[in-house]
């Protein structure tokens, strides 16, 4: 194998572009995110993470590894910030690029973690495992001046588990997480319309014909799943993923916003290639060809001695994450978990599932005041789709964490499932809100100036509220040639108004109109998910399958029966639950097998046998 001098270098210089484009839109959202006015102010998480005396000092560092647990002034989360810039353009000019990866790591990690759930997405993640990674490369030296080597074999390798990982992990979250819009070719007629912050080339791809969408859906499968694994074979294959993978993110660029995530992919992408394929990239243009024929070193390089100790660790705790993904709800509670929350703190491997389930229903948030007299205002964020004429706009790799966050606000999840969509008008304390949520409500109510910096300038702007809401509406993709500028249609689901009043804890949110009782066997299913999502033990899955066949949700209740069979495989009960669910659903073959396999176990013989006489009946009959 050749050596990558040149992509080795070429890699450095565009991923420090990466770190550049990060770091700037971190400096950028600062002052309205981290520091003490901010919607996640560091300060006060560290504080309230320190005095909770009823964890570990060594679990509270676990559950927030940032230098910010010792310093977190504002100045200097501000110095922090500034020093990822001035390090990022340190990489970009080939100044001692491993020094510079080594403070960079630590810094953007730092941010991560304090950052909570706006800065808890999967590129944050992949953006850190890559750096780790980076510091495994030989060093740029002085501008490049003696740089002399690329990466070895060893370290090539890491780049691309790092890049295998990232998309067979992301196929298989396709086929086995959430709906089944994958397997049946729906999800790219719901893709274009439910990203977070679509683009306006996103726009026009989903007016295309059906057709279109399925052929996307399952060339995105064969992209992610079946050219993945091309990563490890020879040349050709190589070259043949280096083009499809790398069009593949291209694509993904111009249809939707996803901050650095795709430009880091695109980093990842050059460890397909060597330099002899530069070299044959440039045989049309001599000049070129001569520079990359003087400046490669095409000749294999052997790992030195202190990578493999690295290289065991990095892989090592990559196989614990990936246990994790595939194995489920139950593997949560075993001391595989245990570890995991461990070797998790390090960022150095991490689990991804990028665009597993597409759900097929565009809901929005829309914050609106009142103002004395005068109609409800809608409040602009300058990225979110809020108007009917907001156009898609392109704005990665700048990420707006708070307009891109909003979009997973369906309905706060505190409220569990007491409430649902669509659901009545409701008062609602800013407590049962998402963190930066709550304060940004806050802030609406008592210090209006603070809150508006997140918002577009509207004619209100030197006023104070005296009311705050939050409007929910289905949004859909309008193409109507009779509105031009229009984009968008939508319908209102519900509204909550913020009351500061509801602050106990016995009652954080009224409703208007109280909905009618739900029915027990609703009631039923409501408590059996909570138990589950509390304690996911086989015993509560067997109780949440018998609630869903209770509610005629039969294809539910096989679900929940094959998750108490993984966590205990002789379950008779979960088998003749499933046995009943498909003689219900006249899947009477699979009624068989699974009647078959729990009259091995010898128990439940009775209701076993009922099952099977049933299905074999059923089957006679041609049904």
């Amino acid at each position: 194998m050749g050596d990558r001098k040149l992509i080795t270098r070429l890699f450095i210089s565009l991923f420090g572009v990466v770190h550049f484009c990060n770091f700037y839109s971190l400096n950028v959202q600062l002052e309205r995110l981290f520091l003490s006015d901010g919607l996640i102010p560091v300060k006060a998480y560290i504080e309230k993470l320190l005095l909770n005396d009823t964890v570990s000092s060594f679990d509270k560092l676990l559950s927030c590894t940032s230098i910010f647990v010792l310093f977190n002034s504002d100045l200097f989360i501000t110095c922090c910030a500034m020093l990822g810039l001035l390090l990022s353009l340190m990489v970009i000019a080939g100044f001692h690029s491993r020094w510079c990866f080594l403070l960079i790591f630590p810094l953007y990690m730092s941010f991560a973690n304090a950052g909570q759930e706006l800065y808890s997405f999967q590129w944050d993640s992949l953006i850190l495992e890559s750096t780790f990674l980076a510091l495994l490369l030989p060093c740029s030296g002085y501008f490049y001046r003696r740089f002399e080597r690329g990466s070895d074999l060893l370290v090539n390798g890491l780049f691309l588990w790092l890049l295998f990982r990232l998309y067979i992990e992301s196929g298989v979250a396709k086929l086995f997480w959430g709906p089944n819009s994958w397997s049946t070719l729906e999800a790219m007629s719901h893709y274009y319309e439910t990203a977070p912050i679509p683009t306006s080339l996103g726009y026009w791809f989903h007016f295309l014909p059906e057709w279109w969408h399925e052929l996307e859906t399952g060339s995105t499968l064969i992209i992610e799943i079946l050219i993945a694994g091309l990563i490890f074979a020879g040349k050709w294959p190589r070259r043949t993923a280096f083009v499809l993978l790398t069009g593949f993110q291209i694509l993904i660029i111009l249809t939707a916003n996803y901050g650095i995530f795709n430009y880091t992919t695109l980093c990842l992408h050059l460890f397909l290639l060597k330099d002899r394929d530069l070299h044959s990239l440039a045989r049309y243009i001599p000049k070129l060809k001569a520079w990359i024929g003087e400046k490669a070193n095409l000749t294999p390089l052997k790992p030195k001695v202190w990578l493999y100790p690295i290289a065991v660790i990095i892989v090592s705790f990559s196989i614990i994450e990936f246990m994790m993904f595939a194995g489920g709800r139950g593997v949560h509670s075993t001391k595989l978990a245990k570890i995991q929350k461990y070797t998790g703190a390090t960022r150095i491997a991490s689990r991804y599932h990028l665009f597993g389930p597409i759900d097929p229903i565009r809901y929005e948030m829309v914050y609106e005041c009142r103002y004395g007299d005068s109609s409800w205002v809608v409040m602009n964020l300058p990225y979110k789709i809020d108007e009917l004429t907001d156009k898609a706009p392109f704005v990665a790799p700048h990420h707006p964490r708070v307009d891109f966050r909003m979009w997973f606000e369906r309905y706060p999840a505190s409220w569990g499932k007491e409430v649902s969509m669509p659901y009545k008008d409701l008062k609602v304390s800013p407590t049962v809100l998402s963190g930066y949520l709550e304060r940004l409500s806050r802030q609406l109510l008592d210090s209006p100036v603070l809150a508006y910096r997140h918002f577009l300038p509207h004619e209100y702007m030197d006023s104070i509220p005296e009311e705050v809401r939050i409007s929910y509406y289905h949004y859909n993709m309008l193409k109507d040639d009779s509105l031009p500028n229009q984009f968008w249609t939508r319908k209102p689901v519900g509204v909550v108004y913020i009351d500061p009043a509801l602050d106990s804890a016995s009652n954080r949110f009224q409703l208007k109109n109280p909905p009618p009782p739900l029915p027990p066997e609703e009631i039923a299913l409501n408590n059996a998910i909570a138990a589950v999502q509390k304690n996911p033990t086989a015993n509560n899955y067997l109780n949440l399958g018998v609630a869903f066949y209770n509610m005629r949700k039969y294809n539910e209740c096989i679900q929940a029966s094959i998750e108490v069979l993984r966590i205990d495989p002789n379950n008779h009960v979960a088998y003749n639950n499933i046995c009943t669910a498909y003689n219900q659903l006249g899947d009477f073959q699979k009624a068989y097998q699974a009647c078959q396999a729990c009259l091995q176990l010898k128990s439940d013989y009775g209701r076993a046998k009922n099952n099977l006489n049933y299905a074999i009946r059923m089957l006679k009959s041609g049904k």
